[in-house]
């Protein structure tokens, strides 16, 4: 069975004044190779769908070195609230990473350790409690790249070299993490019983999968503006409602590369662009009742 336990850790904070506590930490983890990793673990076992399970592991274990510092604390502005603040540097290197690589076959890929992985960057939670209404803001910015470089077959990626082979060399970003994320939102009690809000998210784009060399353009940034409210009739019950992008944005969630010429695609006869996206739902409404015992 897969394990992931934590080898050793520690950290500690210091209380500078009465509104700021100063942190840091450390910690070590490992993460063996999964079933399905193990089952697609090399070029002469590419697969389209890892769905076998082995026990003789093919694949080194993941170890992951973890460095976290801040300051965090909060205070009280006169009548008009309480600030909330926690702001923070953090580091995580792997070594013996695993990655889905792509194979000489058509559609087909293995899993491989390629060396080692960072993801570094920095985070700022703010948060706001006043009387009626609170609010709160969520920053993050992920610098995540591969430290080793490897050669792997281009697949679908349009920007593969005369060998069909695309060079990923360290410093390439990893796909499928937007360098910057912004999350906020807002409540609001109109009446002793009724709450209004609403929360965003706001993305950068994303390299598309299969393109960890970085060649092609990333996939777009988006914003998504989500409503909520609620009504506490009684102690125990709520009725409550959303509505999820608000909008209706059209934006995606997750890109990769598929084929065109090989393989007949009957909702787009005669394609070209290789590119291809999973969109993310359109605008939705929810209700229901909340009853608490």
């Amino acid at each position: 069975m897969p394990i992931r336990r934590l080898i050793r850790g520690g950290g500690v904070s210091y209380r500078l004044t009465h509104w700021a506590t100063i942190y840091g930490g450390y910690a070590e983890a490992n993460r063996a190779p999964t079933p399905a990793e193990l089952s697609c673990a090399g070029p002469e076992n590419a697969c389209s769908l890892a769905n076998f399970f082995v026990g003789d592991p093919e694949l080194k274990q993941v170890r992951a070195h973890t460095f976290e510092a801040g300051l965090r604390g909060g205070f009280t502005i006169g009548t008009a609230g309480r600030l909330s603040y926690d702001l923070g540097l953090f580091r995580t290197d792997a070594d013996n990473d695993i990655v889905f690589i792509n194979s000489e076959t058509l559609n087909r890929a293995f899993f491989a350790n390629i060396g080692a992985t960072r993801r570094q960057g920095g985070k700022v939670h703010l948060a706001w409690q006043a009387d009626g209404w609170s609010a709160w803001l969520n920053y993050t910015h992920t610098d995540a790249t591969y430290r080793s470089g490897f050669v792997e077959d281009a697949g679908s990626n349009p920007a593969g070299d005369e060998d069909g082979d695309i060079t990923v060399r360290r410093g390439n970003r990893l796909p499928g993490i937007p360098l910057d994320k912004l999350t906020g939102g807002v409540d609001v009690r109109v009446t002793p019983i009724w709450t209004v809000g609403g929360d965003f998210l706001l993305q950068g784009g994303q390299y598309l999968f299969g393109d960890e060399a970085n060649l092609t353009p990333r996939l777009p940034g988006f914003f998504v503006l989500n409503l909520h409210t609620s009504v506490q009739v009684t102690r125990s019950l709520q009725l409550f409602g959303s509505i999820s992008n608000v909008t209706d944005r059209h934006y995606y969630t997750f890109g990769t590369f598929s084929p065109t010429g090989s393989v007949y695609l009957a909702q787009a006869p005669g394609a070209t662009n290789p590119r291809s996206y999973s969109p993310a739902a359109p605008i939705g409404g929810f209700g229901g009742v909340r009853v608490t015992f």
